[in-house]
């Protein structure tokens, strides 16, 4: 769409600056209290200026949310430094993501289960080239996972590492990528619906990373050295 350069309702918005601004907005207010005419009020523009740029309220914070992924991509990177073999990533990564899940619900409900696949595909490529600071130093596997359009399939990118170093069979990754994905929707379900407290996201996430990593023990094909770090946390 050509836009006018002395339009009113534009006034050289961009949909970087809405993002920007609607995530600062969700920061202080919380995404509930987030409205058109806030927006608007905030931004010293009229409401139809927002349609210019996205489709509706709910998509423009579904891409104000995405900024809520820097901090587990700030997990990812540290984690990698760390992690020594295959099984160190897969349950690195689990343990990275369920942090910040729990951590902020709303958000990781809003940005990997309400909207469709592609959407989410379509839309992290877009964001990711308005916010490249947000993915840098980021590694080609966790960039390749965070592509995937789909939720399991996020985790079968790992589990096709897994694969590839030999220490789990095909048929196996397709269970495990199947546990792993069950199991963490049941926790996030009952932290979405229940609410959890900042002093319980540690205790709830080993929970989770225990219980995964039995099913890790049972399927592995070589462990690869792997020390079971989250079960013995508990």
């Amino acid at each position: 769409m050509t836009e006018k350069k002395n339009d009113p309702y534009i006034k050289g918005l961009s949909r970087r600056d809405y993002i920007q601004k609607v995530h600062e907005l969700i920061q202080r207010e919380g995404v509930k209290a987030i409205s058109i005419r806030m927006i608007a009020r905030e931004m010293g523009c009229s409401s139809a200026s927002l349609y210019r740029h996205f489709e509706s309220l709910t998509e423009l914070l579904y891409y104000a949310e995405l900024r809520t992924l820097t901090t587990y991509i700030l997990r990812l990177n540290e984690g990698e430094k760390r992690w020594k073999n295959a099984w160190d990533t897969y349950m690195g990564v689990w343990d990275c993501y369920s942090r910040e899940a729990f951590t902020h619900p709303e958000a990781y409900n809003l940005l990997f289960f309400e909207f469709t696949n592609e959407k989410l595909k379509d839309s992290i490529l877009e964001y990711y080239n308005m916010f490249p600071e947000d993915i840098k130093g980021t590694s080609h596997i966790f960039w390749t996972m965070l592509k995937c359009a789909d939720f399991m399939g996020r985790d079968y990118e790992m589990c096709k590492k897994c694969i590839r170093e030999g220490v789990l069979s095909p048929e196996n990754a397709k269970q495990l990528n199947r546990i792993a994905c069950l199991l963490f929707k049941g926790y996030f379900t009952t932290v979405l619906k229940e609410g959890i407290s900042p002093e319980e996201i540690d205790e709830r996430s080993r929970m989770y990373t225990s219980d995964l990593e039995l099913a890790v023990y049972t399927l592995a094909s070589d462990l690869k050295g792997y020390k079971g770090e989250w079960r013995n946390k508990i």
